[in-house]
């Protein structure tokens, strides 16, 4: 049996370290890995071979602990980029089905801090999910907590980030793979390397300065609107416009190196994109290549091939790309266009290398960019923003069809304007059914849930689901003007109906919804102003779940419901002793997160430096991975 263990620590210019690796229960030794690198040889060493005939274990691994510390990597001053084990983009934990993880925080920085694991279900592990005020108290600074959860049935692209306020924006974020031998997708088959792209819009100030400036009568420049990206970053690389209006003036103008994405050529690449950021739609494409769709967030598919993807915040996609138009050393634009028709329409795009490679080698050659043209059908930077499922037909490889009539059907719907708090004030923001989420961060809504099976507090809007089957959520963006990516945690869902309008429950209870076939499901959907999508869950996950926008700007001034699943069952959920200790103490009528006071833009030569210096890494489960 193979033991997994992950250890994570959270720290701000201090040293911390992720680690997961198999141990070889008799000799309790480290067994060699034989992974390769997900980012290339350009960000990484390569080692081992490209496949494993590792099962899937019966059962689910032990959980094993050890403590590694290391040193900080890289020094920031001005303007501090919150970092995992010193590193930015956080480390890459990947591991396969069937795998317990255990993920050790220790939180240095001087505000809470919270971990969730986007798209993993934690099914009977609700306590671990990482919302502050919802499944849990925060991590006071200073303090130490430890996650565990088994990865239960799932396989493919997932991510993890704080979930307190819009720190995720500051740079805690991190690809999180896991792998199983039934994924359709098989690598030998279907494509022969694969890499991860992280992409990500990014603010020169800090998302806690920005979050108080918009709770502010002034606004954050000017404006109550969640902000624009000061640049867009890839693979936590970017470049920026240092003559912008809003660029401090005098600070220092360094540009780094283009960011590369190595591949090997003549053969398929998988490439898991991942939009880690906080308000950008970002579409995709690389010069002179197709782009099969072969995933959608965890679910493989039989996709389009297309010349460009769209991909909101929190979403993930997998292309399959056939490096076929040349040879080695040969280079080509991969750009991300900021899908600015549902922002400001001002044109905003940044650029990486597509190199071709024998066996990931780099590649020295000055300042000399590709010369390859856009596909001349690319989407207009100002065209309408619409959700990839929106335009395509998008087939799950695994089908599952929809042809039971729902249990139950409830609504969400979603807006922005002044709202009533729960002691009486009024709230600017955004809500769900006219509750604008009013974080109780030290009395969190999951142990009321348990102790009493209801929640009875107006700071929230919930929907309650009590029974075991199929259940219909109706999502309404109420916007006009303003489209929104939703996710649910714990659960994926079926994409039933999309549509113009608010929809009430009535009206989606007359329609005849028994008999899909095979709906796409995802875990994130994105939705335009004054429409609608019906979701079908299955209530086989009991538990307190949050839905929210994932606009984090958005989530920080109110956009967070939930959802609770079979409230009898989840009476009977265990409390750990250090989940509940970390209430302990707190003040419970405190609202966060904690705010602070809006200081003059910094200089944003510290990310700069950052951008040119961190040496990304990716850490692995050591030993073989389930394919």
């Amino acid at each position: 049996m193979r033991n997994l263990f992950t250890i994570l620590s959270i720290l701000s210019l201090a040293p911390f370290l992720i680690l997961a690796q198999e141990i070889d229960p008799d000799t309790n030794q480290e067994v060699a890995s034989d992974l390769d690198s997900l980012w290339g040889g350009a960000l990484a060493d390569i080692s081992g071979s490209n496949s494993s005939t590792d099962p899937l274990p019966q059962r689910w691994a032990r959980t094993e602990y050890q403590s590694f510390i290391l040193s900080n990597d890289f020094e920031i001053t001005d303007q501090p980029i919150y970092t995992i084990n010193g590193q930015f983009p956080a480390p890459v934990i990947e591991v396969n089905t069937g795998d317990t993880v255990r993920v050790h925080v220790r939180n240095s920085l001087d505000i809470p801090q919270t971990i969730h694991w986007h798209g993993i279900s934690q099914n009977g592990t609700n306590i671990m999910d990482g919302v502050p005020g919802i499944t849990q108290c925060p991590i006071p600074p200073g303090s130490n907590f430890t996650y565990e959860f088994p990865i239960v049935e799932q396989y493919g692209t997932y991510w993890y980030h704080s979930h307190f306020a819009n720190t995720m924006a500051d740079g805690i974020a991190g690809a999180f793979i896991v792998h199983n031998p039934n994924d359709p997708l098989k690598r030998g088959r279907d494509y022969d390397e694969e890499r991860i792209l992280l992409i990500q819009d990014w603010m020169w100030d800090q998302s806690t300065d920005i979050v108080a400036a918009l709770k502010s009568r002034e606004g954050y420049r000017g404006s109550p609107g969640a902000p624009k990206g000061d640049s867009i970053l890839i693979n936590n690389v970017g470049q920026t416009n240092c003559s912008g209006p809003n660029y401090p003036q005098g600070a220092e103008c360094n540009l780094p190196k283009l960011p590369e994405i190595p591949v090997i050529v003549g053969k398929k690449t998988r490439i898991r994109i991942i939009n880690t950021g906080a308000h950008s739609m970002l579409r995709i494409s690389i010069d002179q290549h197709e782009l099969e769709v072969a995933e959608v967030d965890t679910d493989p598919v039989l996709g389009p091939t297309i010349h460009e993807i769209p991909v909101a915040p929190a979403q993930r996609y997998s292309i399959i790309v056939d490096a076929n138009q040349g040879q080695a050393g040969d280079k080509f634009w991969l750009r991300a266009n900021v899908a600015v028709g549902c922002m400001d329409k001002v044109r905003q795009e940044a650029f990486a290398v597509f190199r071709y490679t024998n066996n990931n080698e780099q590649y020295d050659d000055g300042d000399e960019v590709p010369d390859t043209q856009a596909w001349d059908d690319l989407a207009a930077f100002d065209s309408p923003c619409r959700d990839l499922d929106d335009q395509y037909t998008l087939t799950p490889r695994d089908p599952i069809d929809a042809f039971t009539k729902p249990l139950q059907t409830h609504a969400l719907s979603s807006k922005f304007g002044t709202f009533l708090g729960v002691k009486g004030q009024n709230i600017t923001g955004f809500a769900f059914n006219n509750i604008s989420f009013q974080n109780q961060i030290w009395d969190p809504m999951l142990p009321h849930v348990i102790d009493s099976g209801n929640y009875s507090v107006e700071n929230v809007a919930q929907v309650v689901f009590d029974c075991d089957g199929y259940v219909d959520l109706i999502l309404n963006n109420l916007d006009g003007g303003i489209d929104h990516p939703y996710h649910l945690h714990g659960n994926e869902f079926q994409v039933i109906k999309r549509g113009n309008g608010n929809l009430t429950v009535e009206e989606a209870q007359a329609m005849d919804l028994s008999n899909i076939t095979n709906p796409l499901r995802r875990d994130t959907i994105f939705i335009p102003g004054n429409a609608y999508a019906i979701l079908r869950i299955r209530t086989d996950n009991p538990g307190v779940w949050a839905l929210h926008c994932h606009i984090g700007w958005h989530l920080a001034v109110g956009k967070l419901a939930t959802m609770v699943v079979r409230p009898d069952d989840i009476k009977s959920f265990e409390q750990p002793e250090d989940w509940k200790g970390l209430c302990a103490g707190q003040d419970t009528d405190e609202e966060g997160p904690a705010r602070r006071s809006l200081d003059s833009p910094t200089s944003p030569a510290g990310h700069l430096q950052s951008l040119r210096e961190v040496k990304n890494r990716v850490i692995t489960r050591t030993g073989p991975r389930d394919v």
